[in-house]
Order: structure tokens, then C-alpha cells, then sequence
């Protein structure tokens, strides 16, 4: 009788084909988690990137419409985005109104030009309620002085012209008083509460956005108020895994890009996103 049980060689096989078995199950769970991990990041940064186009479209909805300027990377000089033919421009800046009070009936937007001088920097306007205003100021800024306000006028095109913004000396029911002489008075004004920045870390030196591919939400800084620079306003996080912020102009709509990045362990190459949103 032949006795039970196994030789040498037949359990080195055995061991052998149990470890090549085991090393395939191993390489097939790896890639399994791979693609469900990249599928989540996938997903995850396109619901990131449309919160975060929608949140820049939101605030851009407020603008004077002829105040949008783009910069280059660590630039100061800022260039109308009408003159933008390319996506070297990393910083978008613009001026916001402050479209609450308007919608609030607390001021009109519009000019008395028969009883307004630019010659005493004196605007006739009516029913302003100041108290109105600076409630909102406070809600939205945390400061009720109505004389970090400025003043752009429409133009000739109701668009707006912010190199000729002038600063709110006073407001009273039926007057705005300017701190400097405008060069012209038109029938509509827009009062505008702050100018905002959106940029990467990595394209504009401020101490508070030095995280490289952190998009910044800079605001509450006035350039028309004592030559405010873009560092002393207040910083709010858009995203933390941007990786490319692009804006330009086609057929005179704004349009931005946005880019999203996320590295995933054992993975070689990032997850990436793009989204564009084009802004009338």
C-alpha cells in the first residue's frame, strides 16, 4: 500500500501556484482600487470645480461691467480685460457694486444732472438712506463708514469707467459729496463697496496666499481709498487643489478656466479637471 501524503516537489509546486494565484488577485485588487479611487477624485473635483466657477460667476454678477483687469504672474500692472488676446493673464481683478443697497431701494443710481456740479464735487440724487447702507456694510465688511465707498459713473455706454472712480466724501438724503473732482457727470452712478482678486498662490506674493496651488478669493480692499494695495484686503480659500487659473475674453464675454489636480496614493499620475465658464 502506497502511504498518504505529499512529497517534497508536489507541495514546492503547490506553494508556487498558490503564490502566483495570490500575487494576480493582489495586482487585480490594486487595480480595482485604483479605478474606484480615481473614479471618486474624478467626481469629487468636477462637484468641487462647478461650486467653485459658480462662486466666482456669483460674484462677478455684481461688477461694474467696464472694471475687469487681468494680471500676470507677480505682476502689478493690471490690463483691461478687453485687451487680453491670450491666457498668459493668471490674476482677475475687478470692482464690485454695491448691489444689495440698490436692490434694497437705498439709493437710485441715478443723477439730478440740473442740480449736480462737478466743480463742488456735489451728485444730486435722492432718497438715500444712509443708515440702510451702512447696515449692509457691516453685515458684508464688518465696518459702517459709508466713506470707503466709491463712486463710478455708467458713461455714455452704461458701462463704466473705474479709472475715474471717485471716493465718498459724505452721503446724505439728497447728495453725495466726492473727495475728488470727477472728470465728467452722467445721469447714472454705480456705488461700489470693494474690488476683488482671484489668483493661485503661486501668481501673487502675499503673505496670507503663499500655499502654491491654493486659489485665493482676495476682497474688502479698496484701490480708490488711499491707494489700497491688493495684500491688504481679506483672503478666503476657493480651492486647495488648483493647479492652473486662467481668464481671458472671447466675443466680450469673460470666460475663466479652472483646472483641479488631486494625487492619489499608488497612483503615478494625478487626477485632473478642467472647467471653463464664460461670464456676459
Amino acid at each position: 500500500m502506497k502511504k498518504l501524503g505529499f512529497t517534497l516537489v508536489e507541495m514546492i509546486v503547490v506553494i508556487v501556484i498558490t503564490g502566483i494565484l495570490c500575487a494576480g488577485t493582489f495586482v487585480s485588487l490594486k487595480h480595482l482600487y485604483q479605478r474606484v479611487a480615481k473614479s471618486k477624485a474624478l467626481s469629487e473635483l468636477s462637484f468641487d470645480s462647478q461650486i467653485v466657477v459658480d462662486q466666482i460667476s456669483a460674484l462677478l454678477y455684481d461688477r461694474v461691467p467696464n472694471s475687469i483687469y487681468g494680471y500676470k504672474k507677480n505682476q502689478t500692472n493690471k490690463t483691461k480685460i478687453n485687451n487680453i488676446i491670450n491666457d498668459d493673464y493668471k490674476i482677475l481683478e475687478w470692482s464690485g457694486t454695491l448691489n444689495e443697497a440698490l436692490k434694497a431701494g437705498y439709493y437710485s443710481g441715478f443723477v439730478d444732472m440740473d442740480d449736480s456740479n462737478k466743480s463742488n464735487n456735489k451728485i444730486r440724487t435722492y432718497n438715500i438712506n444712509v443708515l440702510g447702507i451702512r447696515d449692509i456694510l457691516e453685515k458684508k465688511f464688518d465696518i459702517n463708514d459709508e466713506t470707503k465707498l466709491g463712486v463710478i459713473f455708467a458713461g455714455a455706454f452704461d458701462t463704466g469707467e473705474d479709472i475715474n472712480i471717485s471716493n465718498i466724501d459724505s452721503i446724505s438724503v439728497d447728495c453725495v459729496v466726492l473727495s475728488n473732482k470727477p472728470n465728467e457727470i452722467y445721469e447714472k452712478y454705480y456705488i461700489v463697496d470693494s474690488s476683488y482678486v482671484i489668483a493661485r498662490g503661486e501668481d501673487i506674493n502675499c503673505s496670507d496666499t503663499n500655499e502654491t496651488n491654493t486659489l485665493y478669493l482676495i476682497y474688502n480692499y479698496r484701490p480708490w481709498n488711499n491707494n489700497e494695495k491688493i495684500c491688504s484686503g481679506s483672503v478666503a480659500i476657493l480651492s486647495k487643489e488648483a493647479k492652473g487659473f486662467e481668464v481671458g475674453i472671447v466675443n466680450d464675454s469673460i470666460y475663466f478656466n479652472l483646472t483641479l489636480s488631486r494625487h492619489i496614493n499608488g497612483v503615478e499620475q494625478n487626477v485632473t479637471i478642467s472647467k471653463q465658464k464664460v461670464v456676459l
